[in-house]
């Protein structure tokens, strides 16, 4: 009943202030928002005063969206008006700073920390999810300028989650980037498979670009995990055979193998260099170009 019949005062008194509110200076000077603003600024300070004695108070409340005004008694409150967080809201937000602390009081949470952190996880991996896209854009423009098959290259160690590099160096050491090369043994095709392991890996033509490409960047996928990431036992492994690389417990003492690793890894350097170079370049372009055009 008390608050029903304060927040009926506080209409009442409104409802009188506006009837003469046409004729005012004021009205015309702030329009009628921020008069509105101003009149319920003025009926809470009065009702402040006029109940003060009843422990009553008012805490004006700046949330994400909107301006609440929430009376309390005691340890019970309730909304009593709530504005959005527009020219009327945050004008009388910033009104009620001038009120005396014991008659009303402001709480600012817009920053709440539970919604403000679900925002920055949101922005981050929205800005995370761009910068990778675009990182892999660059990478991919970088193999298909600068390696032979690179789109290709490319497409299949994103498919596999292998460095795209190390397919590049793995197939130059190996064939020379050359789909009909064929080895003294037998293995086939730009990444040189033997039958036996491309028919594992799902290929049926070594000699077809796709299939060989795509088999032998799995294949390394797989010697990856069987070797928890040891790049030099996966390469030793993919030209000496895994369980040459398990019974020696490393790369095996093969001249053809120890020579094979080295090659391979100079080349792997080299790819990762030209394609740091140029992401670097890439990045200095705009900075360039703007410069260029002042």
């Amino acid at each position: 009943m008390k608050t029903t019949a304060i927040t009926d005062r506080l209409s009442t008194r409104l409802a009188r202030l506006r009837q003469t509110s046409g004729r005012s200076p004021i009205v015309r000077l702030l329009g009628g928002r921020g008069a509105a603003t101003l009149l319920i600024g003025a009926a809470l300070f009065i009702g402040g005063l006029s109940e003060s004695f009843s422990d009553v108070h008012f805490l004006i409340e700046r949330n994400h969206h909107s301006v609440d005004v929430v009376r309390r008694a005691g340890q019970e409150g309730q909304v009593v008006a709530s504005l959005g967080d527009g020219f009327a809201g945050k004008t009388l937000f910033r009104l009620s700073r001038v009120f005396p602390d014991r008659y009303v009081s402001r709480q600012l949470r817009i920053f709440d920390e539970s919604a403000w952190l679900a925002d920055l996880r949101g922005a981050d991996e929205i800005l995370h999810a761009e910068m990778a896209r675009i990182n892999d854009a660059i990478r991919r423009e970088f193999f298909v300028k600068s390696i032979p098959y690179g789109a290709l290259i490319h497409e299949k160690a994103a498919k596999y989650d292998v460095d795209p590099a190390l397919v590049a160096a793995v197939i130059e050491q190996e064939s020379r980037f050359k789909v009909r090369a064929r080895s003294h043994a037998g293995a086939a095709g730009l990444m040189q498979l033997m039958p036996r392991t491309g028919r594992w890996m799902g290929a049926r033509d070594l000699y077809d670009p796709e299939q060989n490409v795509d088999a032998g960047v799995k294949y390394i996928k797989y010697l990856d995990k069987r070797f928890n990431g040891d790049l030099k036992h996966v390469l030793a492994a993919y030209n000496g055979g895994e369980g040459n690389v398990q019974r020696y417990g490393g790369i095996p003492p093969f001249r053809e193998t120890q020579t094979y690793v080295k090659k391979v890894l100079v080349n792997y350097d080299r790819h990762t260099k030209e394609l740091k170079k140029f992401e670097q370049d890439r990045s200095t372009a705009p900075e360039q170009a703007e410069g260029a055009g002042r």
